[in-house]
């Protein structure tokens, strides 16, 4: 059997063109990204903080208005109702909008209870409020929520202790601790402290109302 030769030279250009005839190799796969897609800016999940810019959060909270303190010693002083326990201050209550009548008095003086049952008359007839302050220290708080029940009597009724004594005295004198003459303090809404007269006797329910400016 014979087998076909070429000459050399066209050998050789069939082996090129063979070779440029077959498919390409095929890259082998990578995870490493391409250079575009490292390249793309990623979104970030915060945005950036900007000290420039306030946070809701920081904005300031509005503080709850607190009334400031009475300047008028007497007002800021605390008392205690001798039967119901509760302490308060002049000034609180006045600031409930209504005058306060302060009494000062003692069991004994009969006056004062005279004085105090033209002021049971006197709450029927206006809106104010009525405060009797033992000023007798040798008395006890329980002889005075004794009293103040047994003659009915339904309003405040508290002790003054030696510094209240003596603020009254150096406030508005020596009558203002002496039980028989009367004495009756008015604590106005606008925390204005005003006494009335001392020694003029035993006012009536209609005075009383007249010289309070209540109604």
């Amino acid at each position: 059997m014979h087998r076909l030769r070429f000459p050399t030279g066209i050998a050789a250009l069939l082996v090129t063109l063979a070779a440029c005839s077959s498919p390409t190799a095929t890259q082998p796969a990578t995870d490493e990204p391409s250079a575009s897609a490292s390249s793309a800016p990623t979104a970030s999940a915060r945005p950036s903080a900007d000290p420039s810019v306030a946070s809701p959060t920081d904005a300031p909270t509005a503080e709850p208005s607190v009334a400031a303190p009475p300047t008028d010693a007497l007002l800021a002083v605390a008392l205690t109702d001798v039967r119901s326990g509760e302490s308060f201050t002049l000034a609180e209550l006045a600031a409930e909008g209504e005058p306060v009548l302060l009494e000062p008095m003692a069991v004994w003086c009969s006056s004062c209870r005279s004085q105090q049952r033209e002021l049971i008359a006197a709450h029927d007839l206006a809106e104010f409020r009525s405060v009797s302050l033992d000023v007798d220290l040798s008395e006890s708080p329980q002889d005075l929520a004794a009293y103040a029940d047994r003659e009915g009597f339904d309003w405040a009724f508290a002790m003054a202790d030696a510094d209240l004594y003596r603020l009254l005295q150096d406030r508005f004198g020596i009558a203002a601790t002496n039980p028989p003459s009367t004495p009756l303090i008015v604590i106005e809404p606008d925390l204005t402290v005003r006494a009335l007269d001392f020694g003029t006797g035993v006012r009536s329910a209609e005075q009383v109302v007249a010289e309070l400016g209540a109604g």
